[in-house]
């Protein structure tokens, strides 16, 4: 081999070794502050580790990235504050060394971590203004800036004045069946309804909405979570019960929908039962499936939550006075092809002073694991 030839070869060989041992360094120093625990373990290590990836400079911005790509919290906050002091001592050099084309591709990753996404997508639109519009314009179903570019065609539409309106309303549906935020839904939706072509947010979201329900029970000494009463034994929709003051059967009941407020298909079973106090309800449905998948349930119950499908107990929640909230609890079932059921059973608190509006209710719904909602044909008998 000529000497400069095998001269060159030497020279890369060691450019590449010290290239090796920096991202090695790299990684070594992302490592300790991944190391970090709870209350302040490894604090001390965590902070020197940043302070090294911060001398290092713009350089390091995707490795940071990357490692804020987890569900470890401490961690990432940690890298992010490595990541601003790098950004801002790099803007104040006009931007010298920042990579916009390497933060691009990391943001435009779907199966990244969304807010280091959105990280790397903020310094992008600081060096290349526009970018970021220019973006949500085909970013509807992206799971992390989904809402973001709903908002942008939303007010694309608003000023497009000479669009017609079957186009329109094509673009609206579009909008509303990428939307997963509730609010943002009912904007949707009432621009629809402005066009004469209505549509329903609760069947979007899948709430289950026609039950039979029953009750109340006993509950006295607050044992109702725990007390078996007969529907959790056997559904039987044309038996009458001994209820906490007379016998009480299964009745109808279909929740309406809200268009606007917290709740879009609230159960309120002091609609159909009456008010109680230190009592249980149930109620059921039952839906048909053409084919047997893993669904997601998400719901919420005052008081308490248990949930039965096709017989099995698949979640159950205790606590009191606790309030309604849009997609509280979540869990997972498998529902088989054909005829499935829904058991839900609520309890009701005992009359306290310091909490004077009785609410005896829950909502439930079905949906996949990006909250996208599953709607089925109901399957519920006439009694």
């Amino acid at each position: 081999m000529p000497r400069r030839t095998c001269g060159f070869a030497l020279l890369l060989t060691a450019v590449a070794s010290l290239t090796s041992a920096a991202n090695d360094d790299v990684a070594d120093l992302l490592k300790q502050v991944r190391a970090v625990g709870p209350q302040g373990a490894g604090a001390p290590a965590a902070r020197e580790a940043c302070d090294r990836l911060v001398a290092r400079g713009p350089s390091v911005l995707p490795a940071l990235l990357e490692g804020m790509d987890t569900s470890d919290t401490v961690a990432a906050n940690w890298l992010r504050c490595a990541f601003d002091r790098i950004v801002d001592e790099a803007t104040r050099k006009g931007g010298k060394g920042l990579d916009a084309d390497a933060l691009l591709r990391f943001a435009k990753e779907q199966k990244r971590q969304g807010r280091a996404r959105r990280l790397a997508l903020d310094v992008v639109e600081e060096l290349r203004p526009g970018t970021r519009t220019g973006l949500l314009r085909g970013w509807t179903d992206d799971p992390e800036f989904r809402h973001d570019a709903i908002e942008q065609a939303l007010a694309d539409l608003d000023r497009d004045k000479e669009l017609p309106a079957e186009k329109r309303v094509a673009a609206l549906r579009k909008l509303f069946a990428a939307s997963r935020d509730l609010s943002q839904s009912r904007a949707v939706a009432a621009k629809l309804k402005e066009l004469a072509a209505p549509v329903s947010v609760a069947d979007h979201f899948g709430f289950l909405r026609d039950w039979y329900v029953v009750g109340p029970f006993d509950a006295r000494g607050m044992k109702g979570f725990k007390n078996v009463y007969p529907p959790e034994e056997k559904v039987d929709l044309a038996a009458a019960y001994e209820g906490k003051e007379k016998k009480v059967g299964w009745k109808r009941y279909r929740s309406p929908e809200a268009t606007a407020g917290l709740h879009v298909a609230l159960v309120n079973l002091r609609e159909p039962l009456g008010d109680a106090e230190d009592a249980v309800a149930y109620a059921y449905t039952a839906l048909e499936v053409s084919e047997a998948r893993e669904v997601e349930f998400r719901g919420a119950a005052d008081d308490n939550l248990s949930v039965w499908v096709n017989g099995t107990r698949v979640f159950g929640f205790e606590e009191y006075r606790n309030g309604v909230r849009l997609d509280r609890h979540r869990f997972r079932a498998r529902l088989k092809a054909g005829t499935n059921t829904v058991l839900v059973k609520v309890c009701q608190a005992p009359t306290d002073p310091a909490h004077t509006e009785p609410n005896w209710e829950f909502l439930l719904r079905i949906c996949d694991a990006t909250g996208t909602g599953l709607l089925f044909k109901g399957a519920l008998p006439e009694k």
